[in-house]
């Protein structure tokens, strides 16, 4: 019976290396084929790193209050086979005035044709609320929007009047209304490299 306990433990221990290739043998085909179809992945904030991704955090001081925001973003499929472009996606996170926090998902995209640096390029990010269990509600405010410029490291733009928008002016969460003023006020907004921790430090600090 021992023996038999024995044999199945060895089992499972040997399918530990075999699950350790597979995975290490998805992650370099995952990383041949951005450096084929997004070489300006590995680039993003001005320097190579073989991770392609990027992420920092910045502060939206809108009238109504201090929003802090985290983005986390790699290069994703355009959607489009006819007229492909650098598309971006990921996750993020949004504090607000109240101290809520919302998970956040990312969409965006830079322009066709970008060189391996994205110095000086224009960026959008579409972000919505999503949170775990997405799928069983179709609820995804708030929803806001970051459109800037690479200043490397750095992304300098604005909220795209998305903020004023997606709250009341008390922080809630504002409901549809077609009557709401767009695009509202377009407040500015710094995203720096940063780490959730960063984040979180700074939604603490209202």
């Amino acid at each position: 019976m021992s023996s038999g306990k024995a044999q199945r433990r060895s089992g499972c221990l040997g399918c530990l290396p075999r699950l350790l290739l597979t995975l290490a043998v998805a992650g370099v085909a995952l990383l041949l084929v951005t450096a084929v179809f997004a070489p300006w992945g590995f680039f993003l904030g001005g320097h190579f790193h073989i991770i392609p991704y990027w992420q920092g955090w910045g502060i939206i001081h809108a009238k109504s209050g201090k929003y802090v925001v985290f983005v986390r973003f790699e290069p994703r499929p355009s959607g489009s086979r006819i007229m492909p472009h650098p598309s971006v996606g990921g996750r993020g996170y949004l504090c607000s005035p109240r101290g809520e926090i919302f998970a956040m998902h990312i969409d965006g995209g830079m322009r066709r044709g970008i060189g391996l640096s994205t110095e000086g390029e224009n960026i959008s990010l579409g972000m919505d609320y999503w949170p775990t269990f997405s799928s069983f509600t179709g609820n995804h405010r708030p929803a806001i929007a970051v459109k800037g410029k690479w200043q490397n490291p750095n992304i300098i733009g604005d909220d795209n009047g998305s903020i004023s928008r997606a709250f009341n002016p008390d922080g809630s969460v504002a409901s549809p209304d077609p009557h709401r003023p767009y695009p509202g006020d377009i407040t500015p907004v710094t995203l720096v490299p940063g780490s959730y921790f960063d984040f979180q430090a700074a939604c603490k600090q209202h």
